[in-house]
């Protein structure tokens, strides 16, 4: 038969401690979006006992070995006289691991590592509405510094160039076309109507992906050409 509350002993906010009864456990961890009864770790209150406005933040640990990870719960009460507090929400701690690139974007474009992991931070944060305007930062950065390196211009005319006029001048064909359609993209973050209504940030970030690739490919494949210019000949 199921229970109808479950005791928790909590911290108070003014010092002290206390017991006090909830309508149920969290079902499902946010973080895995498994259930199972979690366990309980700890709590307090964020308020004076027995205000109707006191809040309980009580911690979890999820109960799957695959996670065992924590996440908080929030429980209000119900009306003035409720003793009971209830389930309101539950609240995942962000884990974020910056992505690293190689040394080849690094020495070419120092800004496009920090400027891409700021976007990723902001889509870790749910901000999906600006987080596709700073993977287009990154990529713009990437090209135009690209650019500097073959001094196919000035660099302060590479600089004053549009995204698009930019991408225009990259000789390699494969670079060129990856940055073009990630430019596309990242347009359609910026601007009021979407024209590839059909894509989304995930495409956006696999152009972007396969416009370094192509870039880091580009870059080892001179170094090879430096350093091997000839074919040696065989010593007899």
């Amino acid at each position: 038969m199921a229970r109808d509350t479950f005791t928790l002993r909590i911290q108070l906010e003014g010092g002290g401690r206390s017991e006090v009864e909830i309508n149920e456990f969290p079902d499902e961890c946010p973080l895995c979006r498994e259930g199972g009864e979690p366990k309980y770790i700890l709590g307090h209150s964020l308020g004076r006992e027995w205000d109707y406005d006191e809040v309980i933040e009580a911690v979890f640990q999820c109960p799957k070995n695959k996670c065992k990870r924590f996440y908080i719960a929030y429980y209000g009460k119900s009306d003035r006289m409720g003793r009971v507090f209830r389930l309101r929400r539950k609240l995942a701690p962000h884990y974020w691991v910056p992505k690293e690139f190689s040394d080849e974007i690094e020495n070419i474009c120092p800004s496009f590592e920090r400027i891409y992991n700021q976007a990723a931070i902001a889509e870790g944060f749910g901000l999906d509405e600006i987080c596709g305007g700073g993977y287009r930062k990154a990529l713009e950065f990437l090209v135009k510094d690209c650019l500097i390196s073959t001094k196919v211009k000035t660099k302060k005319q590479i600089i004053g160039l549009m995204l698009g006029e930019a991408i225009v001048l990259i000789k390699d064909k494969n670079i060129q076309a990856c940055a073009k359609r990630a430019a596309w993209l990242g347009n359609d973050e910026l601007h009021y109507t979407r024209v590839w209504g059909e894509k989304d940030i995930e495409n956006l970030k696999e152009l972007i992906k396969l416009t370094v690739h192509w870039v880091e490919s580009e870059i080892i494949t001179k170094e090879y050409e430096k350093d091997m210019p000839v074919r040696r000949k065989i010593k007899k």
